[in-house]
């Protein structure tokens, strides 16, 4: 198990106010990669799924709302994770092998899929992704999947020379996936429900704004602020990771 408090890392026990779990899994225990690049639109696509559920609130009966960015929850701005692969990016997951000692541990060799770093509007809501978690109480968990681009996938591997270079997984090497140290965080949260009591309002977060603030056009407008400065109070844990073992060369 691996944890982290949130974006900040100063927290004394007394001041953590929300713990959730993430532990991860797999469409496919097995991924097959074949040796030629497959243009079958047939092909079943893989996901990766992170399973977030609320282990301890003070508030056991209310639900969890934090933004995903730069985080392994990350969806499109719409929603959309099947879409999106900004995941994969050194911040947000590990691939560890289990088989090969010479891969070492992080993400996979995908370059050119870099986070999108986008602007960030007033309303934070217009910019961001947010996630509304179930509360402790009912024992329920939300899901977010990501599409995995096998045929694109590759791994740094460690040379005599001591320099990575990128190369494909060898057949039967297996890997550990889960989110990555720099992942477990959120920059934003708040007790409430995108779909209840947050419906309609607006996150604000001015130290992440650098447009002119009109105080006069807030008026009649329903402003939130985070719960805890840049997600101070809310933490993750990994509890489990996923393992998948590659099939190449058919």
């Amino acid at each position: 198990m691996s944890i982290l408090t949130g974006r900040i890392t100063s927290h004394k026990p007394e001041e953590v106010q929300v713990v959730l779990n993430l532990r991860t899994t797999t469409s496919k225990s097995v991924l097959s990669l074949p040796s030629e690049p497959s243009n079958s639109e047939s092909d079943e696509p893989v996901y990766i799924q992170i399973h977030a559920s609320v282990k301890y609130s003070t508030h056991p009966d209310r639900p969890v709302t934090l933004s995903t960015w730069r985080t392994s929850l990350e969806r499109d701005i719409d929603g959309d994770s099947s879409r999106s692969r900004v995941w994969i990016n050194s911040a947000l997951t590990e691939f560890r092998s289990t088989s090969n000692p010479a891969r070492g541990g992080g993400p996979p060799a995908l370059d050119h899929i870099l986070h999108r770093r986008r602007g960030f509007d007033r309303d934070l809501r217009e910019s961001w992704d947010f996630l509304t978690v179930p509360s402790q109480e009912s024992g329920e968990e939300v899901v977010v999947q990501h599409a995995l681009p096998l045929e694109e996938l590759e791994f740094w591997q460690r040379r005599e020379d001591g320099y990575k270079t990128p190369t494909k997984p060898e057949k039967g090497e297996k890997f550990r996936i889960a989110p990555s140290q720099g992942s477990l965080g959120t920059f934003w949260w708040r007790w409430g429900d995108l779909e209840g009591d947050l419906k309609g309002k607006k996150f604000k977060n001015d130290n992440w704004y650098d447009g002119e603030k009109d105080e006069a056009s807030d008026e009649g407008e329903e402003w939130v602020e985070s719960q805890g400065d840049n997600g101070f109070g809310l933490t993750l844990e990994v509890m489990d990771e996923a393992e998948v073992e590659f099939l190449v060369g058919f």
